[in-house]
């Protein structure tokens, strides 16, 4: 009988070892799926920071475009 009891003992924690192991798993799993997400949405925001920067830049060229454009418009009027 002790025998029959030190193997359910065995099982016991060998059941609740690899139910620790699998929790841990899926928090790794979990961890570094959150690290994949934060570097893709840090390169998202990077992106929009270069493009945001490119259309000032090129509303910034309009601007002057427009202002040459009527500068010249109302030097030809006269």
């Amino acid at each position: 009988m002790d025998a029959i009891k030190k193997k359910m003992q065995m099982l016991k924690l060998d059941k609740e070892n690899a139910l620790d192991r699998a929790e841990q798993a899926e928090a790794d799993k979990k961890a570094a799926e959150d690290r994949g997400k934060q570097k893709k949405l840090k390169s998202t925001e990077d992106e929009l920071d270069k493009y945001s920067e490119a259309l000032k830049d090129a509303q910034e060229k309009l601007e002057l475009a427009d202002k040459k454009a009527t500068d010249v418009s109302k030097r030809w009027s006269y």
